[in-house]
């Protein structure tokens, strides 16, 4: 075990290029809140949860390995410590307080939290987090790729290569896979689409990708407008990819889509939707909504009740999080209403 003593050595020579200390531990579900709050009382610039172990790892097939599976045994918990002064004494006190969790977790037959040690010199932390973001299959079609990432894809598969930047959209939130796997099964070729809060631009360029004629995202933050523009140069979709800076307000007086996708915060829908939402879908088409929990989903679905739009489906994915978050997606229809002569 790699313990902080191995490293205080080299950690306080006068010599040492380490800036920082990396402290990681393998959790159970059942304890990763208790352990990354305690880690995140004193690191630096909070902790970092990730997968570590699915109940699948003994799978052959090297590509299966590379995609994210969301049946998760254990978690990594991680935080970064600075090398300096204070060092020691917060890890004695961590150490004393993972030492208090250890006595809890033995008494339910759980994982003792033991942490792992790792000096690094200073580092690009914007681009650390590229390190975990990997393949992602979602439906049946579309695997979402970093650009970074070497992997080969089957024939059938369409790639849908991003990078979120600063934007929300690696594909690997529920939400964001109930959007795509709606798209997908709903999408006709030729299609128009609106993403409203686009991000990374995911959902449009999926749909763009899955056969869509053209594509509006809309978004508030320069930086989603920005990623959006340039991941849908990457994959080749830019001129039939419309960029909007602005609100609901800024488009819903000149066009109507077939296909309306929004995956932001449920009380945003509701004020989409008290906004008239619903009237910038044409008719026949479709509004596809989540960013909403299974616990939110009855007040949306009550609001969009006297729009005059038919419920098709529901469907949900629980976050692959030890707080196991189920997340919904609501697939609405609109319907032509002929008028009586």
């Amino acid at each position: 075990m790699n313990t902080f003593s191995t490293y205080s050595a080299q950690l306080f020579s006068s010599s040492s290029k380490y800036v920082w200390l990396e402290v990681s531990v393998k959790v159970e579900p059942d304890t990763v809140d208790a352990v990354a709050e305690t880690l995140g009382r004193c690191s630096y610039g909070g902790v970092s949860i990730q997968p570590s172990e699915t109940y699948n790892d003994d799978c052959d097939d090297t590509n299966d390995k590379e995609i994210i599976n969301h049946t998760y045994k254990y978690f990594e918990v991680s935080a970064y410590f600075e090398v300096g002064t204070h060092l020691t004494d917060k890890i004695q006190q961590l150490e004393r307080e993972l030492w208090l969790l250890g006595m809890i977790a033995r008494q339910s037959g759980l994982m003792v939290p033991n942490p792992q040690y790792r000096p690094i010199e200073d580092t690009n932390w914007s681009t650390m987090w590229r390190n975990h973001y990997k393949p992602i299959r979602i439906g049946y079609k579309l695997m979402v790729i970093p650009p970074w990432t070497n992997i080969e894809i089957g024939s059938s598969e369409i790639p849908v290569i991003i990078d979120p930047g600063q934007a929300f959209g690696t594909g690997a939130h529920p939400s964001t896979q109930l959007c795509l796997q709606a798209i997908e099964q709903h999408i006709i070729p030729g299609d128009t689409v609106l993403d409203i809060g686009c991000g990374s631009g995911i959902l449009a360029i999926g749909a763009l990708k899955l056969g869509a004629a053209m594509a509006t995202g809309l978004d508030t933050d320069n930086d989603a407008i920005h990623a959006s523009r340039q991941n849908a140069i990457t994959n080749n979709v830019f001129d039939r990819f419309q960029l909007v800076q602005g609100t609901l307000d800024t488009i819903k007086k000149h066009q109507q889509y077939r296909i309306v996708v929004v995956n932001i915060l449920s009380r945003t829908i509701m004020q989409l939707i008290n906004n008239n939402l619903a009237n910038i879908v044409a008719n026949n088409g479709l509004l596809i909504l989540s960013g909403i929990l299974a616990e939110q989903s009855a007040e949306i679905e009550l609001e969009l009740s006297d729009t005059g739009m038919t419920l098709i489906s529901k469907t949900n994915m629980t976050e692959a999080t030890p707080t196991t978050c189920q997340w919904v997606a609501l697939t609405y229809g609109k319907e032509i209403i002929e008028r009586q002569v």
